[in-house]
């Protein structure tokens, strides 16, 4: 597994909004409120993948190389909370793999 910079950043944010939402369940109303992905989330979600980029490495092996990375972390969460939040990071991942780096920052 490729270990990068910002992969320890984004492995922190990413646990810090799962368990949020995890314990935001009681109030469904607060996370349908919620953006799909914070601004911190999505920042080192950009990160990541200007750094995979950078590797020569291909979409495909950089979702592999996020979604191995992101299932690993509060495993005591249900898969449920984490596939929603999961789902939002690769769309963004995907979108912010496909973008000109300008064009991701602005987001």
């Amino acid at each position: 597994m490729l270990t990068l910079p910002a992969t320890q950043r984004l492995l922190q944010v990413f646990e810090r909004e799962l368990r949020e939402r995890n314990a935001a369940e009681a109030s469904r109303d607060e996370l349908k409120r919620r953006k799909r992905v914070s601004g911190d989330l999505d920042r080192e979600v950009i990160e990541f993948v200007a750094q995979v980029r950078t590797t020569g490495r291909s979409p495909e092996q950089m979702l592999v190389e996020l979604k191995g990375l992101l299932s690993r972390v509060a495993p005591e969460v249900p898969s449920s909370h984490r596939n929603e939040l999961m789902s939002s990071v690769t769309g963004r991942a995907i979108d912010a793999f496909f973008s000109k780096s300008s064009e991701s920052n602005k987001r």
